[in-house]
């Protein structure tokens, strides 16, 4: 009877061991695909980034094209203003 007790526990242990073994791949392969996906979203997000950062300087580029005409405009009504034309 004692041993077919031992077999019955090495088999139910073997068997434990076998869950326990997929279950930590299964949760290894999740793992996997989270930091993939985490991955992708943040090269997403330096992507993004460097399009704002591209966009930003574009903008600085105009409005400074902008206010150097002003100053122009404002320049030569100066100008005139002292000249009396």
């Amino acid at each position: 009877m004692k041993a077919g007790t031992s077999i019955m526990w090495a088999a139910l242990s073997v068997v434990m061991m076998g869950l326990t073994a997929s279950a930590w791949a299964l949760d290894m392969d999740a793992m996997k695909k989270k930091v993939e996906t985490s991955k992708g979203q943040a090269e997403n997000v330096k992507k993004e980034g460097g399009e704002v950062k591209q966009d930003v300087q574009e903008m600085k580029a105009q409005d400074a094209m902008k206010n150097t005409g002003e100053m122009k405009t404002e320049g030569m009504k100066l100008k005139d203003a002292v000249t009396g034309k």
